[in-house]
């Protein structure tokens, strides 16, 4: 078992490196060791702890090999090392543990001390001053971490509010705190906010160069600190400390600010950065809230626009059953879907709007108006409406929006219908397993007036009618609507809401209106 001297046991109990020191130094007078360094070592430099050589020559550091590290460890040197003209170094005890160096030992004096003698002592002290270091390490990064803590909570707690005055009231008291400042005022625009002086003061009684400080902050565009040429005669100023925070142009003063920051103009801007933050974070909030009013409001719009379409539309008889949805992408959409039913006849109008959104539904609230006046015409005519809606496009001039439109009207005696196209789908119309596409011969409402005629055609026993929006084609192509329309073998209801679940997937995200209608002639 190991048995230590007191000092050295001394040495090992100890729990700081003052101490540890102290009892190494005790230990090296108790050898009648007079003449010694210790270094603190860090990677290759050495730097004095404690040295009792006279020399005025002697610095403060040095690189290990000039104390003698590359000679064989523990062991005399075998020529004393010229550290400098009158420092010799005799002898040198490198502590390190870990392959890690911590200190040195250097002894400058003939001795009869002998290496081997401390040969099994050193790596049990090195061993205790490793720990020692570690812990203290750890309590310094334990203490820095506190330290960031407490600025991160003072922090939030100026970056938590939402209104400026507020913002600018814990700012500058964060301000205060953190500098240490006996007093302080914060200005912004027509904001002047103050803690242990006011406004005037700075107007009146407090100068810089003759100078009222009001005016110096007012027109200062960096961070500034003055501790002279300051006249009072009202406080006690050792120091003024500007800052001055360049986005938002806010100035904070500070009065007496403590030396640990004597000036610290870095650390301010970051305080700056975190003010700054605070108050764009109120900024945006304020717009994000301007921006939830205006979408209750076009949330409200949108309903009443929606509200002159309907989104369904059916119709059961003994002529015919018929049934055809109009879902937009948007909160307010651009087709128009009507269904109207007499005695005699049958209208159906599909219509679109170039676009999407708002400004595509406000003209759908036109066509909805215009067909309800139709309908009630005694004798309406297809092309009639066509040259009407066309005209008044044109009329508005709306940034070049156009309309396709397909409508018709079936004569429920005649078994017939008379129809006009504008630029809209070709209609599907088809009877058993042969189908006929019923093609546009005109440009869109909107683009030019022309000279429009209907066109006519036989509507059978078991005919069927298919007319729909171009948003359809966003989800397939002609073709293979084509081939849906003509596999169909159930009613219009069930194949519309078939059709609409199998092509749109993302009930959420529609690519595009999604508008059409089946009719299926039964008498």
């Amino acid at each position: 078992m190991m048995m230590f001297n007191e000092d050295i046991l001394k040495t090992l109990l100890t729990d700081n490196k003052i101490d540890f020191v102290n009892c190494i130094e005790k230990y090296l007078h108790n050898l009648n060791i007079t003449k010694y360094i210790i270094w603190d070592i860090s990677k290759s430099i050495a730097t004095v702890n404690v040295s009792t050589v006279n020399d005025q020559s002697l610095l403060l550091f040095a690189d290990i090999s000039d104390i003698g590290y590359f000679y064989q460890a523990c062991s005399d040197f075998s020529q004393p090392i010229n550290l400098t003209e009158n420092t010799k170094i005799y002898q040198t005890f490198f502590l390190e543990h870990n392959d890690t160096l911590l200190m040195a030992v250097s002894i400058c004096e003939p001795t009869n001390l002998k290496c081997k003698d401390l040969y099994e002592i050193i790596p049990y002290l090195s061993s205790k001053l490793y720990d020692i270091i570690a812990s203290q390490n750890r309590t310094e990064i334990f203490i820095e971490y506190q330290k960031k803590i407490d600025f991160i909570k003072n922090a939030y707690d100026v970056l938590k509010f939402l209104e400026f005055e507020t913002i600018f009231s814990k700012a500058l008291d964060f301000f205060i705190q953190i500098f240490d400042a006996q007093a302080g005022f914060l200005q912004y625009n027509d904001t002047f906010l103050s803690i242990g002086v006011e406004k005037v003061d700075s107007q009146e009684n407090i100068h810089i160069n003759g100078t009222p400080l009001y005016d110096i902050v007012c027109n200062i565009h960096a961070t500034e600190f003055f501790d002279s040429s300051i006249d009072s005669s009202k406080f006690l100023i050792n120091n003024i400390f500007i800052i001055h925070e360049e986005k938002f142009k806010i100035k904070v003063v500070l009065f007496n600010i403590s030396t640990s920051f004597y000036p610290d103009k870095e650390f301010s801007e970051i305080i700056s950065h975190i003010t700054s933050i605070a108050v764009e974070n109120a900024i945006n909030h304020q717009k994000e809230l301007q921006l939830k009013l205006e979408e209750n409001e076009m949330k409200t719009t949108a309903e009443i626009l929606n509200s002159f379409v309907d989104r369904e539309v059916s119709l059961s008889s003994d002529f015919c059953n018929a049934y055809g949805v109009s879902y937009p992408a948007k909160q307010a959409g651009g087709d128009f879907l009507g269904l109207h039913n007499t005695d005699n006849k049958i209208i159906v109008f599909l219509g679109d709007v170039c676009g999407k959104g708002y400004s595509a539904a406000v003209i759908t609230v036109s066509m909805s108006t215009m067909f309800q006046f139709f309908t009630k015409l005694q004798n309406p005519i297809p092309s009639s409406f066509a040259f009407d809606l066309s005209s008044f496009i044109m009329q508005k001039n709306l940034d070049g929006r156009f309309v396709t439109l397909f409508i018709g009207i079936i004569d429920k005696k005649e078994h017939k219908m008379e129809y006009i196209s504008l630029g809209h789908e070709p209609v599907f119309v088809y009877e058993g397993g042969d189908i006929k596409k019923l093609e546009s011969d005109y440009m869109p409402a909107g683009i030019i007036v022309e000279e429009y005629k209907d066109s006519i055609i036989e509507i059978k026993k078991g005919t069927s009618l298919f007319i729909y929006s171009d948003g359809l084609v966003e989800y397939t192509n002609y073709d293979d609507l084509e081939k849906k329309v003509l596999m169909c073998n159930t009613d219009a209801e069930n194949f519309i809401k078939s059709l609409y679940n199998e092509l749109v997937i993302d009930k959420n995200n529609q690519m595009d209106d999604f508008t059409c209608i089946k009719i299926d002639i039964k008498g």
